[in-house]
């Protein structure tokens, strides 16, 4: 339905009278591509779709995301299949296999939905050994155990970001179900998707709609639907990882949402 804006409206309000549910405000934003969804106008006309409902065909069911994400709660298992059937039809990711794929990947990189933010918590020896080169001539015991200080320094002058006192590297660090990561990143999801993110970052992370739709942008950026549908597992864990690092997790993911889905 078409909406007009009315005096003292905001999303979250129209969310709320329309959806019953303040959290689809970033659905409405997305959808009518606002570059910033705290700015409304009396007269502006929004674009209402309609929310999947109960007895719409499921892309991802709450059976298959239980399996995937043992560890989230009912309520959280609700939000995210909401946010999976909003989101997957947006970025394309409908056929079977190439859900199946998405759902298997972004499961190892979260967690099972469990972590929407990257841990950055190091000690000096795993700094040593996975970021020596950020470190050379500097004393990585004023870094350990402290996130913030060593992702201002890791992500410093790389992926948009500013250097180590911007603080770029701890405000735009990796959020969503596929870590989105660098303040270039943001933006260019920010463009893609309708959604103001960057003054906002850690929405990524709180709301289940934008947590996904990062992953489901960035699947869309690097056309991993073209390696899903081909069922080639190192391809797209090359694609989202760089390598092949936790493929044997990854495959075992696969193996349980094919076999929930009735792929094998």
């Amino acid at each position: 339905m078409l909406y007009q804006v009315k005096a003292g409206d905001s999303l979250s309000s129209i969310a709320a009278r329309y959806y019953g549910d303040r959290s689809k405000a970033s659905w409405i934003a997305s959808q009518n591509h606002l570059a910033n969804p705290n700015l409304l106008y009396p007269g502006q006309q929004l674009q209402l779709p309609d929310l999947p409902t109960t007895s719409s065909i499921s892309l991802v069911s709450p059976a298959l995301l239980s399996a995937l994400c043992p560890s989230l709660s009912s309520d959280a298992i609700t939000n995210f299949c909401h946010a999976l059937d909003l989101d997957l039809p947006k970025a394309q990711i409908t056929p079977p296999l190439c859900v199946a794929h998405f759902m298997a990947q972004t499961a190892h990189e979260s967690a099972g939905y469990a972590q929407l933010r990257e841990n950055l918590n190091y000690s000096a020896s795993a700094l040593s050994s996975l970021f020596a080169k950020y470190f050379v001539g500097v004393d990585v015991n004023s870094y350990a155990r402290q996130p913030e200080k060593i992702a201002n320094r890791i992500y410093a002058n790389r992926m948009g970001n500013g250097d180590e006192q911007s603080g770029d590297g701890w405000a735009y660090r990796g959020r969503g179900i596929i870590q989105l990561t660098g303040k270039a990143n943001y933006q260019a999801f920010s463009q893609g998707w309708g959604v103001d993110v960057v003054s906002q970052p850690d929405l990524v992370a709180t709301d289940p709609v934008l947590a996904v739709a990062s992953g489901c942008w960035y699947w869309q950026k690097r056309n991993i639907n073209a390696a899903a549908e081909a069922d080639d597992l190192t391809k797209v864990t090359q694609l989202i990882n760089g390598g092949t690092n936790g493929i044997d997790d990854r495959a075992h993911l696969l193996g349980i949402a094919k076999q929930q889905m009735n792929l094998n």
